[in-house]
């Protein structure tokens, strides 16, 4: 498939690598020759210099033969027009990303037909859904929904004391219908084995149905949740999302603390009755010991510094709070969250990119979840067996790669965690762990086509 992606900032050079290695044809376009360099440098990719809202730009990126076309610039009127211009130079599919979705508020249609473009996406929007998925589910760092919604994939901290360190994989009595695909470890990222032993500390990849994960998280010492607090720092548009969804949630207690004194009056005005907006400075110790912050369930930074969300988290875990999330504009920061023993940095440009990549398949995988900065991918696939196979057949036969495991099998309304002995055939659906090099074989071995 011929790509041509516009920005190459956090978003852009994430994609372009992915991208590439699956051996698509990708072009990269930015106007700054510092971020030019560093992809090409870093990726085997077509790199032009020079500003997307050019006709001539576009044209030496070959953006009037290109399959899709993915503007993810910091610039949102430079997206609208760069959409414009590739459209009506002949480019198929345009994805979009905006930061601020309000402008087509009631005029999406209109602004589709008159731009061009596919799919609009918002980073403060999936972020905010990110965030609310793991309010939502009390300890998952992560979620990730799969088969309708019907199996959810969770990433977790191994707590100190778990039961999950007494034996090796194959030993533990799990939950019936759960499976641990993937285990990140510092660096260190595997697709585990029976013999696996888990460390404490560890974050470890779950999928399986809802009610067997959360009997996983009693396993693995999650206490019993009654009433739960949530504290954010910040009211821009991403607190204001979270709030939106989280409003009505039965049992939460939601407060922003925003240190402007105007946007604090405008967020408490916009939620009135729903929030308690507090008027000060999250890192301020002060505040933060009277308004017992480390009583609080959850605290969320949502600034758009990225030290200062690390300060504040770490504050307000060296006072108790129970899980502190921030969110990361360098996505290198997210190690470092890791190391400081912050429990969730999220990177809304990292979300975008994932999500792009599943418009990017459309067609061939259901869905894709890209695990610890692409060490790991999870794949929804449709089972497409070759005629000498239309009986179906067993998992243990199929001939998948080393580092691949098959989280889960959809055969018509039945879910379940399949073993080597379980039989797919056509029409089944299998949600798949592996690690990035072994895509091509996977879709081969289900008989997706993939575009090249």
């Amino acid at each position: 498939m011929d790509i041509a992606i516009v920005g190459a900032g956090e978003v852009g050079f994430h994609l372009a690598g992915i991208l590439s290695r699956e051996e698509h044809r990708v072009s990269v376009i930015d106007a700054d020759p510092l971020k030019a360099r560093r992809i090409l440098e870093s990726l085997d990719v077509q790199v032009v210099v020079g500003d997307a809202t050019k006709a001539d730009v576009l044209n030496r990126a070959g953006v009037s033969r290109c399959d899709l076309v993915v503007v993810v610039t910091d610039d949102d009127k430079a997206n609208l027009l760069t959409s414009v211009l590739a459209k009506a130079l002949g480019a198929g599919r345009i994805i979009l990303r905006l930061h601020d979705l309000e402008r087509l508020e009631d005029y999406r249609y209109f602004y589709k037909q008159a731009i061009g473009f596919d799919v609009v996406l918002s980073t403060e929007e999936f972020a905010a859904e990110e965030i609310v998925n793991t309010v939502r589910e009390h300890h998952a760092l992560e979620v990730e929904s799969f088969a309708g919604g019907r199996i959810q994939l969770r990433r977790y901290r191994v707590a100190e004391h778990s039961r999950l360190l007494e034996n090796t994989l194959a030993e533990l009595d799990l939950p019936a219908g759960i499976l641990i695909g993937g285990v990140s470890q510092g660096e260190a990222f595997v697709i585990p084995t029976g013999d696996h032993r888990l460390r404490p500390g560890c974050q470890i990849y779950v999928i399986g149905k809802n009610h067997a994960l959360d009997a996983f998280e009693r396993m693995n010492g999650a206490p019993a949740l009654a009433r739960r607090s949530v504290v954010l720092m910040g009211a821009g548009g991403i607190s204001r999302a979270i709030v939106r969804r989280l409003k009505d949630v039965e049992g939460l207690s939601l407060r922003v603390i925003e240190r402007d004194p105007v946007r604090a009056r405008a967020f408490a005005a916009e939620f009135p009755g729903q929030v308690m907006v507090l008027d000060g400075d999250a890192t301020d110790l002060d505040l933060l010991a009277e308004e017992r912050v480390g009583e609080a369930n959850i605290f969320i930074a949502t600034s758009g510094g990225d030290e200062q969300n690390m300060v504040a988290c770490l504050l307000v875990k060296s006072m108790g709070t129970e899980r502190a999330v921030a969110l990361v504009n360098k996505p290198s920061y997210r190690q470092i969250y890791d190391l400081l023993g912050i429990d969730q940095a999220i990177s809304p440009r990292i979300l975008c990119a994932n999500r792009i990549l599943r418009f990017v398949r459309a067609g061939t995988v259901g869905s894709v979840a890209v695990l610890a900065e692409g060490r790991a991918e999870v794949l929804e696939l449709e089972v497409r067996l070759p005629s000498k196979r239309q009986g179906g057949a067993k998992i243990k036969s199929l001939g998948l790669p080393k580092g691949t495991v098959i989280g889960a099998l959809v055969h018509e309304s039945e879910v379940s965690v399949p073993s080597g002995e379980s039989v797919v055939v056509d029409g089944d659906h299998v949600i798949v762990f592996t690690l990035p090099d072994n895509v091509e074989r996977i879709l081969a071995v289900f008989g997706a086509e993939h575009e090249s």
